[in-house]
């Protein structure tokens, strides 16, 4: 985990939880807005940062401590004590830098939220382009705050304007039902990530539409941002084009021309090109123009009809 994870996903709510157990604000007034400055900061949280290390259910046991803390102030006897307002100067300037954090997060919360709203435009459904397992949303969703993918479609960035097509994507980790996704604190070689070799299947019925391999797969956390896409494919679904990418080097079991149906074996997840851990990279896009492939008009994408978001789980069981 990088620091900036620990300190937001870890250190700030365990000090929070902790600030709301053992020094309860005196008042009505100063203990709801401490209550609700907390539960803001957990809710933007939860919502708009990424759940894979930690894992997906931490933010349901911060949630849990916090309901458990206040249920106990509430029964107890003269908690938070009479009257609205009963701190000293450094207790209030600590309570309303604190209701400021609250704030943000409640931006972040809202952000993330509207992020789960299927847009109002065209959206293409394919199938799981992976086998049986567990899986989670890195990035997806409707908005930046929950899928820096849109970024990309600032027409006014030139360098953008080669990768339009990828401005909706999904990229997906594999994990285990527990929740973890590695083995070890920040491992180097990519094999110890579950996402690795896992097999990339064929989203749908069509024809390999372009193959990209022989580039390596790095080691985390480095990317290689001359080679964005990585080893990839493109397969031509029919009136749209989907685009697996950041494969591993060497598993790219089909060629230019080939037909494929549903649940065909592309290749295997990696981590070559901008990739900063194993991870796959699918997005959908109209047209695939030979000067620059990944230009094309971005996509809203479902898997099985399933708009995903940041942090949302799949389960596959076919």
């Amino acid at each position: 985990m990088s620091g900036i994870v620990i300190l937001t996903q870890v250190f700030l709510p365990v000090v929070l939880l902790a600030w709301m157990a053992f020094w309860p604000a005196k008042g009505w007034l100063a203990w709801g807005l401490q209550l609700i400055s907390v539960t803001a900061v957990l809710l933007g949280l939860g919502l708009a940062a990424l759940w894979a290390m930690p894992p997906f259910w931490l933010p349901h046991v911060y949630g849990l401590i916090l309901v458990l803390v206040a249920l106990a102030h509430l029964a107890r006897k003269g908690v938070p004590g009479p009257g609205l307002w009963h701190l000293s100067a450094a207790g209030s300037v600590i309570l309303l830098v604190v209701a400021g954090l609250g704030g943000f997060g409640g931006y972040l919360a809202w952000q993330a939220a509207k992020g789960r709203v299927p847009p109002e435009a065209a959206i293409v459904n394919i199938a799981p382009p992976f086998p049986p397992g567990h899986y989670l949303v890195a990035h997806g969703g409707s908005t930046p705050m929950v899928n820096v993918h849109l970024k990309t479609l600032d027409e006014a960035v030139e360098r953008f304007r080669s990768w339009r097509g990828q401005s909706k994507a999904l990229d997906i980790f594999r994990i285990h039902p527990t929740g973890f996704h590695k083995t070890g604190w920040q491992p180097e070689d990519p094999a110890r990530y579950s996402t690795f070799g896992v097999p990339v299947l064929a989203p749908c019925r069509g024809k390999v539409a372009l193959v990209v391999d022989g580039l390596e797969d790095q080691p985390v956390p480095v990317m290689d941002r001359e080679h964005m896409a990585g080893n990839h494919v493109a397969v031509d679904c029919g009136e749209f084009f989907v685009i697996l990418a950041h494969l591993r080097q060497g598993s790219i079991s089909v060629a230019t021309g080939d037909k494929v149906a549903i649940g065909d074996l592309l290749g295997q997840m990696g981590n070559s090109g901008n990739s900063s851990e194993p991870h796959l990279h699918l997005h959908a896009q109209k047209g695939l123009p030979e000067e620059a492939p990944l230009s094309g008009e971005p996509l809203w994408l479902t898997i099985n009809n399933r708009f995903l978001v940041r942090n949302d789980r799949l389960h596959i069981s076919r």
